[in-house]
């Protein structure tokens, strides 16, 4: 094919999410050269509005900058077959070659519209699949899947689920982890974080972050509950906890239970994150359920060590005992083991760090991202890469 393959994005809402970040880069630095990206944006009508935040109000601004063609398509219910038919329009307008299916709205509506028209579809799965196991779920994504010609995964995890699952060949997948541009998440220096240290109140303290919605599949009551231990062998550890979310004041209503205030800052949702894990000697997290957690890549490439629970995609992301610990969920006391263990040594931390930031290059380079989610669309259509 002489000129490039049309692609359309297709995607639920716009609002602020790791999968949202992560499709507006693939739409910034997508080969033009090779590739003509056009967007679709399907919103139920049953949504409210989604704006909670400065976080979704950028979120929406960068979009709206692209240089890209962008339909909205809006209105309709969750199950109405109206979302498959304008997409059908869109597909047929934009002549389109391949269709890139994400999240609900475009897994379901996107990838019906693109079998419908006869479009080749790609599509990408970015959670655990299925956790409530209704059989009506399953079988239509069975019937999706089996009908898409590339599905890309964010970890093996997802994956082998899949496979359990529904009995799809190994050789439609490929596993494409989540990307991170590797120049914005330097590790900062001493000289960049002493002021963020010194407003903290950090100043000759051991420190622990973690980067989350604050609700409850992140765990952090766990992480709250494991705290007092860490304080016992560790008492000038410190934990920042950064994000917003509904389980916030029943946290701070715990933390002051267990009279940890002086020790835990609640520091809402901030722009700094890539200070804060230079200056922190571990991150945490503590989830029950996980896909593939942007947090810790940011983390391993600022070099610092994690400790975070064994679920999902998470030892993908985390090699234990390499690039840092894994502790089973729920458990209270392995996390504060394990916390308190590295907190304690020092080798350890400085190994982990330095292997950290090995793999993050190596595994979590949105540039080599985009050029995987690439090569999946030439497979999609049949085109070969020269």
């Amino acid at each position: 094919m002489s000129r490039p393959l049309n692609v359309l994005v297709v995607m639920g809402p716009i609002a602020q999410g790791g999968a949202e970040w992560q499709l507006l880069e693939l739409l910034r630095r997508v080969d033009r050269s090779r590739f003509r990206p056009v967007l679709a944006s399907v919103q139920f009508s049953a949504y409210k509005e989604l704006q909670i935040g400065p976080g979704d109000a950028a979120i929406r601004a960068a979009y709206d900058a692209l240089d890209v063609p962008h339909y909205r398509i809006t209105g309709y219910a969750r199950n109405s077959t109206r979302n498959a038919r304008e997409l059908m329009r869109v597909i047929r307008h934009e002549q389109i070659d391949v269709v890139h299916a994400n999240l609900y709205a475009g897994e379901t509506w996107g990838r019906a519209a693109a079998i419908l028209t006869g479009t080749p579809v790609v599509t990408h799965k970015r959670g655990i699949p299925f956790k409530s196991r209704k059989p009506q779920n399953v079988l239509v994504d069975w019937l999706l899947n089996l009908l898409s010609q590339r599905i890309i995964v964010v970890n093996q995890a997802i994956q082998r689920r899949l496979q359990r699952l529904q009995r799809l060949p190994s050789g439609k997948f490929s596993v494409v982890y989540p990307g991170i541009d590797p120049s914005l998440w330097r590790r900062a220096g001493e000289c960049e974080t002493a002021e963020l240290r010194r407003d903290l109140g950090l100043e000759g303290k051991q420190v622990v972050t973690a980067v989350g919605r604050l609700r409850p599949i992140k765990g952090f009551r766990y992480l709250v509950e494991a705290w007092p231990g860490v304080c016992s062998e560790c008492p000038d550890a410190r934990l920042l906890l950064v994000g917003h979310g509904e389980q916030e004041q029943e946290l701070r209503r715990r933390v002051e239970e267990l009279g940890l205030g002086d020790t835990i800052q609640f520091l809402g949702s901030r722009s700094d994150v890539r200070l804060l894990l230079s200056l922190s000697d571990v991150a945490v997290l503590a989830s029950i359920s996980e896909a593939s957690p942007v947090a810790l890549m940011e983390a391993a490439f600022v070099g610092t060590p994690a400790v975070a629970t064994w679920v999902g995609g998470v030892p993908e992301v985390v090699r234990d005992g390499v690039t840092g610990t894994l502790v089973p969920p729920r458990n209270p006391r392995a996390l504060s083991d394990a916390l308190t263990g590295l907190l304690r040594d020092d080798s350890a931390r400085v190994s982990m760090s330095e292997a950290a930031v090995e793999w993050a290059h190596y595994a979590f380079d949105i540039n080599r991202t985009v050029r995987q989610i690439e090569l999946e669309y030439l497979r999609a259509a049949g085109a070969r890469d020269d």
